[in-house]
């Protein structure tokens, strides 16, 4: 699921280059970043949401109910994630309950002085779809100390897209009712000629996707978090959502130019 055509439709990665380039990037984290690691303890986080559609980038790939699994291990500065969308209905795939699309994700992260800044590799994959995979590498960057956190994070996909996208987001959490934690972000992203090209048949720099969204944490164990969500998403460009209804007399692949997704997540720490 990405666009409107099989050459222009999905994202990211082959298995062979993923273990070069993950070689390239432990080879060139410092021997002191490596030393420190191996004396830190492994971490681990699953965590299953379950939600009214599927919306990435601004862009509605499933407007029925999904489950989205995903599982996270960490050890220092460095973590590998599996993230998967599962269709619930058959509106998108032939059989309700199919994986649609499996992802897997390999970052570095630091915090030099007040920034955290963050790079790493993402691999997308598509089962029971007729989608390609493609690849990308991406950098973020934030300022957790703010009252208001913002974070920059540039996304390149070096493989079928061949374009960069951009994404600055703010966001604010507050502590209530002794233990949930209440957050609220607003981000807006935006694509380059090629990437827009791609996704949506426009080759020009656009702004892509407008979102705000809301969240409350809820402890429920010391391990076990449940969390509900609300978030808005729109297409602020006009060329961008004529693109995403189709391109050159093709049906588009995204639904909706804008969607209420809603969702509730438990998460877990080992």
């Amino acid at each position: 699921m990405r666009t409107s055509s099989n050459a222009a439709i999905r994202r990211l990665m082959n298995k062979g280059l993923w273990c070069v380039l993950t070689a390239a990037v432990l080879g060139g984290a410092s021997i002191a970043v490596a030393q420190e690691a191996a004396s830190t303890p492994v971490t681990a986080l699953a965590e299953a949401t379950v939600a009214n559609g599927y919306v990435w980038r601004g862009q509605v790939y499933n407007d029925e109910a999904v489950l989205q699994p995903s599982f996270t291990m960490g050890k220092g500065a460095f973590t590998i994630n599996t993230w998967g969308n599962m269709n619930l209905t058959d509106s998108i795939t032939e059989d309700s309950a199919d994986l649609s699309e499996l992802d897997l994700a390999f970052g570095y992260s630091k915090t030099v002085g007040a920034v955290a800044i963050g790079a790493g590799l993402i691999e997308y994959s598509f089962p029971n779809t007729t989608f390609t995979g493609t690849r990308e590498v991406y950098a973020t960057m934030a300022i957790p100390g703010l009252f208001v956190v913002p974070t920059l994070s540039v996304n390149y996909d070096f493989d079928e897209a061949d374009g960069a996208y951009a994404n600055l987001a703010f966001s604010y959490s507050h502590s209530i009712a002794e233990k949930a934690t209440l957050a609220m972000f607003a981000s807006l992203g935006m694509g380059t000629s090629d990437y827009n090209a791609f996704y949506f048949g426009v080759d020009d720099n656009a702004l892509n996707d407008l979102n705000v969204g809301v969240s409350l944490a809820i402890p429920v164990t010391k391990s076990l978090t449940i969390t509900p969500a609300v978030q808005y998403t729109s297409l602020p460009d006009s060329d961008i959502e004529d693109g995403a209804a189709g391109v050159d007399g093709e049906p588009g692949l995204y639904l909706d130019k804008d969607f209420v997704l809603a969702s509730i997540k438990a998460s877990y720490v080992f």
